[in-house]
Order: structure tokens, then sequence, then C-alpha cells
């Protein structure tokens, strides 16, 4: 094994890093400084042999027809749907007449408007959808009726990643946020979290408030499928912790009973018979689906084994369907609500990838599968049809687990993907991915369509399932959380090394690449190892440690982080904070940090642009160090096809460049066909 690179925290490193500060001051001198770094970028990736092979294929993959997850409500289906070669979905809606488009993305302003997210009534009649403003989390929903297609007055503003609950046909509970000063939305600290009760065709103004948090955080109201229930789970940080619930229809008179307050996680399941049930990670790692009746004793129903971590569960009438996303494939166990005995199990082949799943009314599942290199499958799938899902592996290449070595010496697994019969040896050229927070299986159900472009032109994928994730379960979460971080750091080094000492690749043959807290994974991972890599893709990055709470909603990630303005807290934050161990005198791999100037979730300015500034400041930083960033676009949404296309062309064939660039033994073209 590689000898790691010791690193160390400059006492001056946060007065050097202020020096970036003007970034974050939106004005004409930052909007003058982000064209020219894109005009730089794109000059560079223009040139990049191959690139437009590249484009070619992401048009091909990521213009084909696409669909979200259904709802079924009052005998219709309602679904967001993209037709090939458009810009943005559109929401449908089919009943006995047939199928057509409810809302048109045309209606929206520009192609980076994109409609957000929809909820239909219980009868059908009526669907609330909402509108992201160029990707920004910030959301305006509208009602529409099915039936004349024309919206109601209705305007509801101050929601971000809306969860509506329906109490009846015409009234929902949903939760708002105080909306920021005007010129402020994608920076200014959120705040005044609510739930409130909106009934269709009256005024915002008058929404009755019927929760409010004692501390600012996100609470999820969700109406039981029986009707008699509405529950709120609330969250520390963005851990699901507490579970309320109030009798329907609501009153006045009633109360709100808590379920559980605990430190989770503990996420609501449904209700059975009066009893609550749970998705439970406390006590044991792999997840328990309990039973809470009305006094608070917790019932066990079912217990996941050590190996099968749950990530999700569904309730279909007096069934639960439990998820786990397992190394060797993704399995289904369907236990009683009642008892807890296991009415059947299946598991998916190792190349399938479930994307996506939600209850479909009361008897179906709505699952999104992905076949790495095959057909994706967005469909109704009833519970005795779970086995055919399982049937034998399609995919055409080859889908296996790898373990690397830590630097304390835990094995890390990693998901590899490479062409059929065919094994490296020392000419491999790997596009690796990572995410590795929040207990995410991301060495499981990382891949994308995109990444097919890279396998096309002869080169491996990997996903590291680095500590931090949920790979192993809850227990390999808690591993890599907050002074424990650089644990998941090392773990991502391993990973990128095990492709040279495993024979696989030659030196600097890896490029690695992650998105918001994986953009941390990696440019962590960059100014500690800067020689390690061919290539490193940054994508909105969380880069600075010491001040990411001052911002949107970041006082969330507290929880997992850490509290820089806690002493001793602060002190490992600023020993990994990838903005405040960039040193001028490093030469550092090839990097391109991509981001957008929209993005309300992890804003560019005290993060992506400061980080790429630093990063030119750098021995051979000027040359190989490249921002871009994609304007009317936010953390990973509203983009429209032709800016998706021209951002993940950018990622691979940069990639591409970056190895051919670096590594001794890619030294001829691109490194992708």
């Amino acid at each position: 094994m590689t000898e790691h690179t010791p690193h160390s925290f400059a006492a001056d490193a946060a007065a050097s890093a202020a020096r970036f500060a003007w970034l974050n001051t939106p004005g004409a001198e930052v909007e003058a400084w982000i064209d020219a770094e894109n005009a730089r970028a794109d000059a560079h990736l223009d040139a990049i042999p191959g690139i437009d092979a590249i484009r070619a294929d992401l048009t091909e993959i990521l213009g084909a027809e696409d669909q979200s997850l259904p709802k079924a409500a009052g005998g219709r289906t309602f679904q967001l749907r993209r037709a090939q070669g458009e810009e943005q979905h559109s929401l449908w809606v089919s009943d006995a007449t047939g199928a057509r488009v409810l809302v048109s993305a045309d209606v929206l302003e520009t192609t980076t408007d994109s409609i957000a997210t929809f909820s239909p009534s219980p009868d059908g009649a009526h669907v609330v959808w909402t509108v992201s403003t160029g990707g920004a989390d910030w959301q305006l929903a509208r009602i529409r009726d099915v039936v004349t297609g024309e919206d109601a007055p209705d305007m509801l503003t101050g929601m971000k990643w809306p969860d509506l609950a329906w109490l009846d046909d015409r009234t929902f509970a949903y939760m708002s946020w105080d909306m920021p000063p005007a010129g402020e939305e994608l920076t200014a600290l959120n705040s005044g979290a609510r739930i409130r009760v909106h009934r269709v065709g009256t005024e915002q103004s008058s929404d009755p408030v019927i929760y409010e948090p004692r501390e600012t955080t996100w609470v999820i109201p969700t109406a039981s499928a029986d009707g008699h229930w509405l529950f709120l789970e609330q969250l520390k940080g963005i851990v699901p912790a507490t579970i309320l619930r109030r009798p329907l229809p609501l009153s006045d008179a009633d109360v709100w009973e808590t379920v559980l307050d605990e430190e989770g996680p503990d996420s609501l399941v449904g209700a059975h018979e009066g009893a609550t049930l749970v998705l439970s990670y406390r006590g044991h790692s792999a997840g328990r689906l309990l039973s809470v009746d009305a006094a608070g004793t917790e019932s066990v129903l079912y217990e996941s084994p050590e190996d099968e971590p749950l990530s999700d569960a569904h309730q279909l009438g007096a069934n639960c369907v439990l998820i786990a996303h397992a190394l060797e494939g993704t399995k289904f166990t369907v236990v009683s609500a009642v008892d807890g005995s296991v009415a059947q199990r299946d598991t998916l082949p190792a190349s399938s990838v479930l994307q996506r799943s939600a209850t479909l009314g009361a008897d179906a599942l709505a699952l999104d599968i992905e076949v790495i290199g095959g057909a994706r499958t967005v469909a109704r799938v009833e519970l005795t049809e779970l086995a055919s899902l399982a049937a034998e592996d399609s995919s055409p290449l080859t889908v296996e687990t790898h373990w690397a070595t830590s630097a304390d010496g835990t094995r890390i697994p990693m998901r590899v993907v490479r062409a059929a019969g065919v094994t490296p040896a020392g000419d491999a050229r790997v596009f690796l991915s990572v995410y590795g927070g929040y207990s995410v299986p991301f060495a499981t159900n990382g891949f994308s369509a995109w990444h097919l472009a890279w396998l096309r032109g002869g080169g491996v994928l990997a996903y590291a399932g680095v500590r931090g994730g949920g790979e192993l379960g809850e227990s390999w979460h808690q591993a890599a959380r907050r002074e424990r971080k650089q644990l998941g750091i090392e773990d991502l080094i391993a990973c990128a090394e095990w492709f040279e000492t495993a024979g696989w690749a030659g030196p600097r043959s890896v490029a690695i690449n992650g998105m918001s807290n994986g953009g941390l994974m990696t440019s962590a991972a960059l100014v500690q190892r800067p020689e390690l890599f061919g290539a490193v893709i940054t994508e909105v990055p969380v880069a600075d440690m010491l001040n990411f709470h001052r911002y949107t909603a970041a006082h969330g990630w507290i929880a997992e982080f850490g509290d820089p303005d806690a002493p001793a807290d602060r002190e490992f934050l600023a020993a990994y904070s990838p903005l405040h161990n960039v040193f001028p005198g490093r030469s550092y791999a090839p990097t391109l940090v991509l981001t957008a100037d929209q993005d309300d979730r992890v804003p560019p300015g005290p993060h992506a642009y400061p980080l790429a500034a630093a990063l030119r400041e750098t021995v051979g930083g000027e040359s190989t160090t490249f921002l871009r960033v994609t304007r009317n676009a936010g953390h990973a949404t509203g983009r429209s096809l032709a800016d998706t296309v021209a951002e993940r062309s950018a990622a691979l064939g940069f990639a591409a460049w970056g190895i051919a660039h670096s590594s001794p033994t890619n030294t001829e073209g691109n490194g992708v066909a």
C-alpha cells in the first residue's frame, strides 16, 4: 500500500482562505470572473481529443425517454414524462380515456425552469405541482384542476423539497419556511419552519399553523393510508428522530401524541390497527421494523440480518415491503404488519440498480429499476411479481464487488463494472465515484446512466462504499461521522490505490468524481494525496468546513459534520476542510470543479468558487485546474437536457484527458474512444 502523505492545518489557513471572500458577494466583478473561468474551461474541454464522441454518446443516452415514478389517485395515474430529445419533463395524467399532458413544460418561462414535484388529491380531481426556477431548492406551488386543466388562484411560496399530506379531497398539510430577504435567496440561513394546512381555493396567508418545532429543522407531514392519522416526522439534523401523530379529521380538541422521541434514525412506515409502524436503526445497525402501540410500547416485528442493511420500507395493507441495498443485490422482504412473519423474499441481480421505490395505491409498488448496460424499467409491480424481477442477470457487463484495505486495516467494499470476460492487466482507465455520507448506500445504487459513456470507451467504473455511507448498515455510517470523517476520506484513497496494487491500472490512472458530500470527499482526498489521481472532478462541493453552517439549510448538517462554532469540533473540521488545506507550494492532480450559479443548497460563493481559485494559485494549478459554472441551474436539478449533456461531457472528457495527461501508462489519445 502506498504511504499516506501526512497533512496539517496551517495556522493562517483561515486568513488565507478569506482572501477569496469577495467571490461570495454577487455583483459585476464576480460575474465577469465566472465568465472568464467558463471561457477558459470550455476552450480546454473543446480541445480534448474525442470530446465530440463523448457528447454524441451522452446525447443519445441522456436524451432517451424518461419517466418519474407514477402516483395513483381516484382512478387516475400521474407521472412526469420527458419524450426523447425534450429539454424538460411535463406532467401527464392517465385514466380510462387515455393519457394526456396535464401540465406542459412549455408553459414554464425558460428551459431551466422545471416541474419539481407533484401530489394528486385522494379523489384525483386536483394535483399540486411545484416549479423550481433555475434549479433552486425554493419552489412555487400551484393547484391544477385535472378535468378543466386550469390552475386555481392559489400560489404557495416558502416551500423546499415539499412533502404534502392530503387530509381530504380539498385540504392538505405542508411545511413552509420564511422567505429570505430579496437578493439573499441563495445564501441566507433558512428559518421559520412550520406545518400549515391549506384548502384549495384559499389564500396562503390564511393557512393555519398546526405545528412549529422548537428549533429550526425539517418536519415532514404524512397521512396514513387508512385516513385515520396525520403523522409528523421531525428531523435532528437530517436524521428522522421524532414521530408525532394526531387523529383525522383534525380537531382543535386534539393534541399531538408523541410516538417516538429518540436520537434516531427512526422513519415512519405507516399505521396498522392503531399501531405505528417504524423502520428503526436504534440498537440494530441493519435495521428493524417496529410496531409502536398507543402507550409507546415498541415491539420488534422483523430484524434484518447484519449483511442485509435495510434502506427503505413501504406499507401495502397488512404487509410491509422491506428493501435492503445489499452488496450482492437489492433484496425485497415482505413481512406481516401483524406479527412480522416473512411472506416472501426476492433478490435482484447485482447488475440491477433500484433507483427509486414508492407505494402505488394500496396493493402495488412503483419501482424504477435500471440494469447496468441494459434496459431501464419504471413500472407498477404487485407483490406476486417481485419474483419475476429476480430473474437471471441480463447485463452484458461484469458487475462485482472488490474490497480495498484502508489505512487502519478496515476492508472497504467497492462495486466495479467492466466489460464481460476482460480483466484489466495494468491498462485500466478507472472512473471512481463516491458519496460517503448520510448513510447513503452509494456502492450499490450510485450508478447513473451517463456513466455508460465511460464504459463504451473501454473504461472501468467503480463505486466506493466508504465509511459514512450505509453499505454495511448504520454502524458503517456512524463510523465516519463528525470527528471520524477523516476515516471515510482514507477509505476513498484506499479504493483508488487498489486498482494499482491489484494490477488493474498504472499510476495516476484513476479519476475520482463526487457530488455535494461526494464533492467534499473528492476535494479532501485531492488536497491530502495530490499526486495519486489522474484527475479529480469535484461537483457542487462542500469545501469550506469552517463556515458551511452559515448558509441556507446547512445548519442541518451539523449533526453529520460537527459544529464549526464549537472549538473541539472546529479543530477536526479544520484538519480536513478542503479550502483550508490547499497550499501554494504544492502541485495537485488535474482538477475540474463543477457547480451552478443558482445552487442554494451548497452555494458556490463560499465553496466551489474559492476552492477553484485557491487551486489555481498552486504549482501547476494555472494550467490544470478548471472551473465550469452552469448558468441558471441548481444543486442537482433544473438543468435542461442540453445543459446536462454539456456538464456530463465535461466530467467524462476531463477525466479522460486527466488520465492521459497524468499517467505514464495512458499517454496516447484521450482514454475514451
